[in-house]
């Protein structure tokens, strides 16, 4: 049977693509430091830090995905990722393993007019050169022989996707019966991705030769909503957003805050991502904004 391994499965991308992957069949492992508690799912117990522990995990694996999400800080993404995307790329090579990567949009930096798969990698922010970096080296594993997908996400959102900002600040609050929050501008206008649907479009990749060694934007609705656009559709109230002056006021107490600054630009201009081609080369389309909300709001009102 073929086996595919998520690096890193606990989280909400990581139980979507394994159900999508169980439902076709497919013999489906979790590696990480806790067990999986995906029904059907084996669960192989190690550090992603440890190459020979990596390697091990991959041991008889068609597809490998690297979903994993460090803690939110400068600091450890340049002392971890390059650790991490080494330990995944050496363990592909040796098991002649498919290596598919879970991207966001850091590395494009600031952008005019909606990103697509052709957007030159251009990063505006210390984040964004990590994942630059990290692009690097999987170009680097293709020259050399590895297959390698990039699968890239714009900000996602949908049940349980604990670190999703918008499930954290609107969609908890909401279900709490407290006011939603949308950082810096709530006026402009900002893509999101479903994770229901990056776990259907990640299986794809992972099972359709035609989706071998590309770079894929998961398929996100279109168009995009503004802040206020969302929290409307949570029928919580209005938005109450964190602007500048109080997210820099919020960063003298809160390394989080401090942290989302030099990214600001995301939320202060407008952030378009587009998928068309993957839409149209596979035949998908993304889950509308209105059914996604409204399936995260349930979600959060039966578990917060």
């Amino acid at each position: 049977m073929t086996t595919h391994v998520l690096l890193g499965g606990n989280g909400a991308v990581g139980r979507e693509t394994a159900t999508q992957l169980l439902g076709l069949g497919i013999d489906v492992a979790s590696f990480g430091r806790r067990p999986s508690e995906t029904p059907g799912v084996r669960s192989i117990i190690g550090d992603i830090l440890d190459r020979d522990a990596v390697t091990h995990a991959l041991d008889g694996a068609a597809v490998a995905y690297l979903l994993v999400g460090l803690q939110y800080r400068l600091g450890v993404w340049r002392r971890e990722w390059p650790i991490v995307m080494g330990n995944a790329i050496e363990a592909a090579r040796i098991n002649g393993t498919h290596l598919v990567f879970l991207d966001n949009v850091y590395s494009y930096g600031r952008t005019i007019g909606p990103m697509t798969e052709r957007t030159p990698i251009r990063p505006t922010s210390k984040k964004g050169e990590v994942r630059a970096g990290l692009l690097r080296m999987l170009d680097d594993a293709r020259a050399s022989g590895v297959t390698v997908t990039v699968a890239r996400s714009a900000d996602f959102y949908g049940p349980g996707a604990a670190t999703s900002v918008f499930n954290m600040m609107a969609v908890d609050n909401a279900a709490r019966g407290k006011r939603p929050v949308w950082m810096f501008d709530a006026t402009k206008p900002h893509s999101m991705t479903y994770t229901p649907d990056i776990g259907r479009a990640l299986a794809l990749i992972g099972t359709d030769e035609r989706a071998a060694g590309g770079t894929w934007h998961m398929p996100t609705a279109a168009p995009a909503r503004t802040g206020t656009d969302y929290v409307a559709m949570l029928a919580a109230g209005d938005v109450s957003v964190m602007g500048p002056g109080m997210m820099r006021i919020g960063g003298l107490f809160m390394s989080a805050a401090r942290e989302v600054m030099e990214l600001r630009y995301q939320n202060t201009e407008s952030y378009l991502f587009d998928s068309n081609t993957f839409e149209s080369t596979f035949g998908v389309t993304p889950t509308p904004y209105a059914d996604g909300i409204a399936a995260t709001l349930d979600h959060a009102r039966r578990t917060v």
